[in-house]
């Protein structure tokens, strides 16, 4: 047997095998023999379709809320940044560095302030192909590159000016680096991991669950494999690196934890209801969601035909004399994928349900990208090449349609219409008030108009409500209400204070109302 044939023969043992199937060879050697393939080709196309769908109707909609804190934090100095987001914000400052330097560069309009996590996105594409590659072949990473590429949620999220497509990318960056350490253990692959797991960590708070995955993943190894490559205590070592390296933020955010334990968050507790819609969002429908779970069962077998064939004259006849070969196979890789999608998700769900909620799905996302490679290795393991094409067709038809009506339908808060209502018609010592006042942000983001004076109620109590707004709007003659609407009762009662406070002394002029926003305009009676 010749060394090609020999080495083929070694791979297909891996990809059968209880570790991993992935080419091993030195770096360099990979680096000569690098050249342009029908998969590479196939990957660039993928490439560039995402970065398609993801750049299109870019500016479409308003920045809300989140991006405009975002935003508002990054123009601050970094030092100011940093305390900033230790002292009010839930997330590392990584991804407010990484703007707060790109805003410098190209400005904080829309388009740019949201082209950094398109960037941070599309480059998810290629690194999601690299992993599925590791684990798989380079035809699950391939389909798992378009699951990616074709993903609404993912698409959303990165037209967003949030660290969450951030996350995605380093996510997969170190499971690359974590894989390959696996493997092998060279000054470049360690480097690598500890600098993408550390960028990780400083990107968003669930990104411990991602070190909980790996750890999970290695303990298993250890335990059950006998073709170790590695050894417990280099792995400890390079956990100690990681985590020494996050104590700066470790002394921030156990104060947090215990504020959030303390005072309570924001977020809703999740229901069973909550996680199927979690996992409907990453499949993109409830259809797409039952066919994905078909496929992922299927990424664990690998079959094919020993004896029979179809004669159509007598096609029962001919069934009793198919004969099929069908093997348990990836095991260790759709181990790890399987506690990848479930650890980003009961984790968190089951902390929200004991202790304080903090299970958000745009949390969880990184998880979405191992069931895009779970459905890839399934549909590779389908033999039929027609049948096969025919599955990647349907699936990607499916997901374009889901995507489209995303660009056609307002799915935020029309901010930017609102606001610019008000300062396109503000006249001088007219006075724009804000209720509720975190929307001072993205009010600031759209106010052109540098002589409009802008006054947030603060207010918590709705019995103090209309005093403060009589003291704010003493001495104007013309008073702009920007309210950002909310479902529920509490937030209609303050609607009712604020109001009864203006109708004393003014009349409504002028109103209009937006998806998200109320407009009014009261001019002070004579």
């Amino acid at each position: 047997m010749g060394k090609e044939k020999q080495w083929r023969a070694c791979r297909a043992t891996y990809n059968g095998g209880d570790i991993l199937g992935e080419d091993t060879r030195a770096p360099l050697v990979k680096l000569a023999n690098l050249r342009i393939t029908r998969y590479g080709l196939a990957l660039l196309a993928i490439t560039l379709l995402g970065l398609a769908l993801r750049t299109y109707h870019l500016t479409a909609q308003s920045i809300w809320y989140d991006e405009a804190y975002s935003v508002w934090i990054a123009k601050l100095s970094v030092s100011q940044l940093v305390t900033e987001a230790a002292a009010n914000d839930n997330h590392p400052p990584l991804y407010y560095l990484l703007l707060h330097y790109w805003s410098l560069l190209f400005g904080t309009s829309e388009g740019a302030v949201r082209f950094l996590s398109l960037v941070f996105g599309v480059l998810a594409i290629p690194m999601t192909y690299a992993v599925g590659r590791q684990l798989f072949n380079e035809e699950a990473g391939l389909v798992g590159a378009l699951l990616l590429a074709l993903s609404l949620l993912n698409i959303q999220l990165s037209q967003e000016t949030r660290m969450y497509s951030l996350m995605v990318l380093l996510a997969l960056v170190s499971m690359y680096f974590f894989l390959r350490f696996l493997q092998q253990r060279t000054p470049l692959i360690t480097i690598g991991y500890v600098l993408s797991t550390v960028l990780l960590l400083y990107t968003h708070v669930y990104a411990v669950l991602i070190l909980v995955i790996q750890n999970i993943y290695f303990v298993t190894l250890f335990l059950l494999s006998n073709k170790r490559t590695f050894r417990i205590g280099q792995w400890i070592a390079l956990e100690a690196i990681v985590m020494i390296l996050f104590v700066p933020w470790i002394a921030v955010l156990v104060p947090r934890t215990l504020h959030i334990e303390k005072s309570g968050f924001w977020i809703q507790p999740p229901t069973v209801n909550t996680l199927v819609q979690t996992f409907t969002a990453y499949a993109g429908t409830t259809t797409l969601l039952t066919l994905f779970l078909i496929l992922s069962v299927l990424s664990l077998f690998t079959y094919y035909k020993v004896q029979g064939a179809m004669d159509w004259k007598a096609p029962f006849h001919a069934l009793t004399s198919y004969a099929w070969n069908v093997r348990i196979h990836n095991i260790a890789a759709v181990y790890l994928l399987v506690v990848w999608v479930l650890a980003l998700n009961i984790l968190p769900f089951a902390i929200s349900r004991l202790s304080t909620p903090i299970y958000l799905y745009k949390y969880t996302i990184a998880a979405s990208v191992a069931l895009y490679l779970l459905v890839a290795a399934g549909i590779s393991t389908i033999n039929w090449r027609y049948a096969k094409v025919g599955v990647i067709l349907v699936i990607s038809i499916v997901c374009v349609a889901n995507v489209q009506p995303y660009y056609t339908t307002i799915a935020k808060p029309q901010a930017r219409e609102a606001i610019n209502t008000v300062v396109q018609n503000a006249n001088s010592g007219d006075l724009a008030i804000l209720w509720p006042s975190w929307h001072t942000e993205v009010f600031s983001y759209y106010n052109t108009k540098a002589d409009l004076p802008v006054s947030p109620i603060t207010s918590t109590s709705v019995a103090s409500i209309t005093n403060e707004t009589h003291s704010k709007i003493e001495g104007h003659d013309r008073i702009w209400w920007v309210y950002a609407r909310y479902d529920s009762a509490s937030n209609q009662q303050v609607y009712s204070a604020i109001l009864a406070g203006l109708n004393e002394s003014y009349a409504l002029s002028f109103s209009k109302h937006y998806s998200g926003y109320d407009v009014y305009l009261f001019e002070k009676r004579t």
